[in-house]
């Protein structure tokens, strides 16, 4: 059965908390790591940390650790925007905001201006961090500063009548990417499905074409409706002739798509593009604002440890089901460690849309 997303609204428009209490955790979940002032300080031995604030809590408990990632994640949203003035888009040193599944804040400097990566604007972005944080009760909040890239937009090749997610889509021209799924218009429930927005841009926005698997007349499937790029790096094209389905792996193995929601930090989830295939990964964390490379600032985009690469742009991001898939978002981009995906609620504040269910 479908499961409906609640999409309701803080502040000046970003998404509500991924809730993850104990009772909403499905069958991808994953044991979370341990919390501790010992492992919080072993985490300045990684490569690209620059400093370390804040004290981390000794927790043992798994729901425990899961309440502690809701505390970390409703005090850090309360600095979004002051953060938002810090980043790439808006001429600061950040390309990401948000928290981890160490349980922990995650503040990342642009890795091409470490010079900006100083004690002083350190000392400024934590005295915002733990000032907001306070007001949630939370004292000397645990935050991590690193060096990142931004990042990289990320760009099965049969004929597949009617379609679906996990197969290849082309524009006029340039490189394929991956269609992520068939959906519907929640209001007028009109059906078609969902592709990266940052192709959908690079087609030529709203009133491109996109043929599959390949570029000719008989192939064209649809024009692009409406784009993203707020919460979601996602595009909307109308077409009644969909299924909802994913192509899960080689060959030809489909799945039925039974439900849909998002993510919570530690969930295990698939990835399934055009050039990397199905890939399993783990949802490290979700940035509160992340630089695109397309669309300046995304809000609230999750990113787990799946390898993806260019053509993977708009491929599904997924959970097991009893009988088929879970539908929790839509790649679009990579970094050295980890791959970003935006998650159903973002896709659906953007666009109006929720996938298609069998």
């Amino acid at each position: 059965s479908m499961l409906i997303i609640s999409v309701l609204l803080i502040g000046n428009g970003f998404a509500e908390p991924i809730d993850v209490t104990p009772d909403k955790l499905s069958t991808s979940e994953n044991t979370l790591p341990k919390y501790s002032q010992e492992a919080f300080e072993k985490i300045n031995e990684r490569p690209n940390v620059i400093d370390t604030r804040g004290e981390m809590p000794n927790i043992n408990l798994e729901s425990d650790k899961r309440e502690w990632l809701n505390t970390i994640d409703k005090s850090g949203r309360l600095s979004i925007d002051e953060i938002e003035s810090y980043m790439v888009a808006n001429g600061g040193p950040l390309v990401a905001y948000g928290y981890n599944i160490d349980g922990f804040l995650r503040v990342a400097f642009n890795e091409k201006t470490p010079n900006k990566a100083n004690k002083q604007t350190i000392d400024q972005l934590y005295n915002i961090i733990n000032t907001n944080s306070k007001k949630n009760g939370l004292a000397n909040i645990p935050v991590v500063f690193t060096t990142e890239g931004t990042p990289v937009d990320s760009s099965r090749t049969s004929t597949w009548r009617p379609v679906f997610g996990g197969i290849q889509i082309k524009r006029s021209s340039g490189t394929p990417s991956t269609l992520a799924f068939a959906a519907k218009d929640r209001t007028t429930e009109v059906e078609g499905f969902v592709i990266s927005g940052h192709a959908a841009i690079n087609a030529g926005g709203v009133g491109s074409s996109f043929y599959q698997p390949y570029v000719s007349t008989a192939n064209k499937i649809g024009e692009v409706e409406s784009i993203g790029g707020t919460y979601s790096d996602a595009a909307w094209i109308e077409r009644d002739d969909v299924s909802a389905k994913i192509y899960h792996d080689d060959t030809n193995i489909l799945k039925y798509v039974t439900s849909y929601r998002d993510p919570a930090v530690g969930w295990g989830v698939y990835m399934s593009g055009i050039t990397s295939g199905k890939q399993t990964g783990i949802v490290r964390g979700i940035d509160y604002n992340v630089n695109s490379q397309t669309f300046g600032t995304l809000y609230d985009q999750c990113y787990a440890d799946y390898t993806s690469a260019g053509g993977d742009s708009g491929a599904p991001v997924y959970g097991a089901t009893m009988d088929g898939v879970e539908i929790f978002g839509i790649n679009w981009g990579y970094c050295p460690n980890y791959s970003y995906f935006s998650p159903i609620s973002g896709i659906n504040i953007d666009l109006g849309v929720v996938p298609l269910t069998q």
